[in-house]
């Protein structure tokens, strides 16, 4: 019997409970005291450091310790963004950008909250956990708390260099932006129960880029204890290492950059401007540097070397309509329907291999879902994320419904995806709270779970055999 979700109208409330603190009032952390704010029953500290600023000469090192304060520290504004080529990222940018932000329930019982860590998309060289879409004013209200970060992108985050892993203490180069992700865990980890979170209970989840990161980072030997639960939406690492993802090969194309941008140092490199260093193109990718990633995802997988966690995962429905469309459009056209396909197929196939893999090579679940359902259009021309395209999902997530005319059914699919998103952090199971059943991944098409309504579901749930197309058993 296929997976299905019937809608229903359910009331997302207000979690509530004992006092958390008065606004203002400072929380210490290991680096020093700091005071946020609370806004609307919600406490949120923004720009909180991670890590030192990855500048001057620790401009591409690994995460430095923080530089403590004994002063408190005001966490009431966002940092810079981080470096990065995208023009639709409007915020100001820095390369003194590894921070954080978290938003908890400003009224709790005292008992420690699970902690779900956002990890954003962009490709590896755009985005920033201080995007509107997520911020946190909404998650928290079902008992969580929310932690969004920025990881350094593009080339300042992802660039080896033979001088790089010389002067590495791990004698590897290249997943600087990986790095950050683990230092970001490392730092919930040492510091989350500050907050009222539970440092036992902490979901990692991403989405694009990000969930590429997420399977990344179940695969480190880095992040052993860091994340109970993993979430992955529309992005996972095949698992086919490049040569050009080798810290060899890696290495040999930073050598080439570095000698195309006339720096014959690494000293060279480091004193050159952004300006500079962006000027030249360059494919940021996850690197098998012998630290970070001692192999591929699937690999590990493979070898059982993997966090073995509970994990959600899926795809939308029209995704390739973006994927494919972006570059069409740059050349001032339109992406073909043969152009649209191949991501599409793609990207399902990469998803349900993942879910696979889980399903083969762990002692915890997969729930697969299938994400279908068509957000009504905006006011203006739907550019990205149009109908169940790449990203849809989020808003129904974040509960960040925009000025759309939105629907009964999309509040209700928005109660639901919220429930079972949280549900996962809270017990590693997204079921309860009287939801229909999402049974674990068997490999069979009946156990993905369709997001849709009853009528989308009908029209167009089903999908092609993926574990023939993705090479599954």
């Amino acid at each position: 019997m296929k997976a299905t979700l019937r809608l229903a109208t359910v009331l997302i409330p207000l979690w509530a409970g004992g006092a958390f603190a008065a606004p203002g009032q400072p929380v210490r952390i290991d680096s020093g005291p700091i005071a946020g704010t609370v806004e609307n029953g919600i406490a949120v500290w923004r720009g909180i450091p991670y890590a030192a600023p990855p500048v001057g000469p620790l401009r591409w090192r690994e995460p430095q310790p923080v530089a403590p304060w004994t002063e408190t520290r005001q966490a009431t504004a966002f940092s810079p963004t981080c470096i990065q080529a995208a023009s639709w990222d409007k915020q100001p940018r820095s390369e003194d950008c590894l921070t954080l932000n978290v938003w908890a329930p400003a009224d709790y019982s005292g008992q420690k909250l699970p902690v779900m860590v956002w990890i954003h998309g962009g490709g590896l060289h755009s985005g920033s956990g201080s995007q509107p879409l997520y911020f946190g004013d909404q998650l928290p209200r079902r008992g969580v708390i929310l932690v969004t970060l920025n990881y350094r992108l593009g080339l300042l985050g992802f660039f080896s260099h033979p001088e790089l892993s010389a002067e590495s203490p791990s004698h590897a180069s290249g997943n600087q932006g990986l790095l950050d992700q683990i230092a970001a865990l490392q730092w919930v980890h040492r510091n989350i129960a500050a907050f009222g979170g539970d440092p036992a209970r902490v979901t990692l989840f991403g989405e694009s880029a990000g969930s590429a990161a997420v399977k990344a980072l179940m695969a480190s030997p880095l992040t052993d204890g860091l994340f109970q639960a993993a979430i992955g939406e529309s992005g996972a690492d095949r698992g086919h290492v490049r040569p050009e993802q080798t810290r060899k090969g890696a290495e040999e194309q930073g050598r080439q950059f570095a000698e195309g941008a006339g720096a014959h140092s690494l000293a060279d490199l480091r004193a050159l401007s952004v300006g500079a260093l962006y000027a030249k193109p360059w494919r940021a990718m996850l690197v098998v540097d012998g630290h970070a990633e001692t192999e591929g995802a699937s690999e590990a997988y493979e070898a059982h070397h993997q966090r073995d966690v509970p994990l959600m995962l899926g795809w939308n429905a029209d995704e390739g309509v973006d994927l494919a469309g972006e570059p069409a459009a740059g050349q001032g056209r339109k992406a073909t329907q043969a152009e649209i396909d191949r991501p599409q197929t793609a990207m399902a196939a990469a998803m349900w291999g993942w879910a696979q893999e889980q399903a083969t090579d762990a002692k915890s679940p997969a729930y697969a879902y299938y994400f279908l359902h068509v957000p009504p259009e905006p006011a203006t021309p739907c550019g990205y994320g149009c109908r169940a395209g790449h990203g849809a999902e989020l808003p129904y997530i974040f509960g960040h419904l925009d000025d759309r005319p939105w629907r009964p059914e999309d509040l209700d699919l928005a109660a639901h995806m919220v429930s079972y998103w949280t549900n996962l952090a809270k017990t590693g199971n997204p079921n309860g709270g009287g939801l229909p059943r999402w049974q674990p991944f068997d490999g069979k098409a009946g156990s993905v779970l369709r997001l849709g309504t009853a009528a989308e579901i009908a029209e167009r749930g089903k999908f092609p055999d993926y574990a023939a197309v993705s090479g599954s058993p």
